[in-house]
């Protein structure tokens, strides 16, 4: 459903588009979220009549994922889906335009389940043509600017024939199967290592010229190694000569050249900051790095528009919502464009068609799931499909901005959500979730999934808080900073001050509060039921609960020791104080922990710490646990299950 009107600022404005009376309306339940379609890696066709785009159940079905490739014209006409990965049980993804706009490649494991090789298939369609068979698979698809061959990501130990170890022991420091960028012909034949000679590649981009790739690469791709430093090297495809331009402190989301060749872009944190997050300007030759100015936003994705001017469309948080510029270089001039409706925000990353004047997005809404939109990019954009037309019939809760004055005086942000039908001027029970990160924020998004949970307790009838304290992202370097060392200090104030704000306004009744969250919100809900009574039940997801433990076993440890005074084996006493376990004999919340067995983000021992604490200090608990998910859910009956025990519990415990 394409929501083309603003998101409320209240409650009377615009409720009759956006929610309806249960009586004429279903009720949203964990089926229905559950059982949505998401599109994602939108890419607009060089001439930019056509859109092509993935979409995905998001549970699986399977223990793997599944998806099609969908296309859409821009102008007229309507979506469809291309390919049949999802109605055949395999993954179609990473659909790539080549440069002429008539074939379009994309990945598949149709032929082995997992190991995802090259196919071709014609605009006006028929049957897709395998290009590759290369053992273990291949990732990160890209056309070479001649639209001769393709790239792509390759398992160096497949490639060499070292199909299995020579041994069962694992040794750490060990290579980690790192991947190297390889080239194929698109008539066929021979798949040749394009380089670099060692190390695992990230993320790569061509010249427009075709003659450097540039790639960001770590030693290896262990479990702390894009938060170590990473290399930017700049390749020449030929030769394979390599040369290393710069390092960054952390994986940039975005890497691209400019149309001449000259800089290159990417999105990451300026070196020597974690929380400044710019546009970087990259010199090719000298590695020198310029910066624009962020101001009281975070940058998402950044592109270069084609042209004699040095032109850049930049896509970044501020606020609540997110916000869209051109920006030319020669003369520092912004222009924020409104290329799409208000009261949602578009989702990076953007695609630009070659000519520069198409611009196809993903956009998000608080009042449904995510839609793609493409249109002129100095001009109004068109919705191009409609996804879940199962919702149509479903009563969605509107979602409001709302904000608060926190203790020292700092406005915190966030949004609410009360009941579909909600009686008018009736307290209601009231649960905060609290986002993850901390570095993120609650957006813009339609919070209706196995992981934003708004629509779920709405829908229950109760009211929802989603705060965005301090540390989250979207109003400045600053703000995002504002936590680091003081992690369930003030950013727990914030959260404390939301549930005050709720209760004065007569939102929420004063007896009747819980708190959730996943991640870092499951680490501030371990420690908000250490520190406070208030609250009559909780859910901690994949919560934080010993941080010396935790930085001890996770993927991102120097992510983590930046949040404190310094290295765990420096300073472990300010890890300890800041560890719910510590307080565990504080606890008299009913708190229902919740992790997935795969998780190497937080690994699950931080809920058995918890679970196992709470029973021995006779703290009604359970600890769930869900096989082969990870710190994100991708099986369908697991993220059900969820979802129907989250809201169990908090019946149960809140008296409704």
């Amino acid at each position: 459903m394409c929501f083309g009107s603003p998101a409320p600022l209240s409650r009377v404005q615009d409720e009759e588009r956006v929610t309806h009376t249960m009586t004429s309306k279903q009720r949203y339940t964990p089926d229905h979220a559950v059982n949505l379609r998401i599109a994602s890696d939108v890419q607009v066709a060089p001439d930019g009549r056509h859109v092509a785009f993935t979409v995905a159940p998001i549970g699986h079905k399977e223990t793997k994922p599944t998806s099609a490739i969908w296309l859409a014209p821009v102008e007229n006409g309507e979506a469809r889906e291309f390919t049949m990965g999802a109605v055949v049980g395999h993954e179609d993804k990473m659909p790539r335009w080549s440069p002429n706009g008539r074939t379009l490649a994309f990945l598949s494991d149709r032929t082995e389940r997992g190991a995802h090789q090259i196919h071709l298939i014609d605009l006006e369609g028929g049957e897709a043509r395998p290009l590759t068979s290369v053992p273990k698979g291949l990732d990160l698809l890209a056309w070479a600017p001649d639209g001769r061959s393709l790239t792509a990501t390759a398992d160096r130990r497949a490639l060499a024939g070292e199909d299995k170890p020579a041994t069962e022991v694992r040794v750490a420091s060990a290579d980690a199967r790192p991947r190297v960028i390889v080239r194929v012909p698109v008539e066929g034949g021979t798949v040749r290592v394009l380089g670099p000679a060692e190390g695992h590649v990230w993320a790569y981009a061509w010249s427009a010229d075709g003659r450097r790739v540039a790639a960001l690469t770590t030693p290896g791709n262990g479990l702390d190694e894009p938060a170590r430093g990473v290399r930017l090297l700049v390749i020449d495809p030929v030769t394979r000569a390599e040369r290393v331009l710069t390092t960054l402190d952390t994986l940039p989301v975005t890497l691209q050249w400019s149309p001449d060749g000259s800089r290159l872009v990417a999105v990451a944190n300026v070196p020597g900051s974690a929380d400044d997050t710019r546009v970087l300007l990259i010199d090719p030759e000298s590695g020198a790095i310029d910066t624009l100015e962020a101001g009281a936003t975070t940058p998402l994705w950044a592109g270069w528009l084609p042209g004699q001017e040095p032109r850049l469309l930049t896509l970044a948080e501020e606020g609540l919502y997110n916000r869209i510029d051109l920006v030319n270089l020669s003369d520092d001039t912004r222009q924020q464009l409104d290329p799409l409706p208000p009261g949602g925000g578009a989702q990076a990353p953007l695609s630009v068609s070659a000519d520069g004047r198409t611009l196809a997005c993903i956009r998000t809404h608080p009042a449904g799931p995510p839609e793609v939109w493409a249109g002129p990019i100095d001009g109004e954009l068109r919705c191009l499909t409609h996804l879940n037309p199962q919702l149509d019939d479903v009563a969605i809760a509107p979602m409001e901005p709302v904000e608060w004055t926190a203790s020292d005086g700092l406005t915190i942000q966030g949004w609410l959500l009360r009941p579909p039908g909600a009686e008018p001027g009736k307290r209601l029970p009231l649960i905060v979730q609290v986002h993850g990160g901390p570095t993120s924020r609650w957006g813009p998004t339609f919070h209706g999934t196995w992981h934003d949970w708004g629509q779920i307790f709405a829908a229950a009838g109760y009211a929802v808080l989603l705060p965005n304290p301090r540390g989250s992202t979207g109003r400045g370097a600053s703000f995002t900073a504002s936590n680091r060392g003081d992690l369930g200090g003030m950013d727990f104030d914030d959260v404390m001050r939301g549930v005050d704000w709720a209760i004065e306004q007569g939102i929420a009744d004063p007896d009747r509060h819980g708190i959730a969250g996943w991640s870092y919100g499951g680490f501030l809900t371990a420690w908000a039921v250490t520190h406070t009574d208030r609250f009559k039940a909780a859910v901690a997801g994949a919560a934080v609960t010993n941080w010396p433990s935790k930085v001890g076993t996770t993927d991102i440890r120097p992510y983590n020791e930046a949040r404190f005074p310094g290295p765990l084996h420096e300073a472990p006493d300010a890890y300890w104080e800041r560890s719910p376990i510590r307080y565990l004999g504080r606890i008299t919340t009913p708190t229902l922990v919740v992790h997935g067995e795969a998780d190497v983000r937080v690994p699950p021992e931080q809920g058995m710490e918890l679970y196992l604490g709470l029973r021995a200090a006779g703290v009604p608990t359970d600890f769930i646990t869900y096989p082969r998910q990870g710190h994100a859910f991708h099986e369908r009956a697991f993220q059900r299950d969820l979802l129907q025990r989250l809201v169990a519990w908090f019946d149960r415990w809140m008296g409704k």
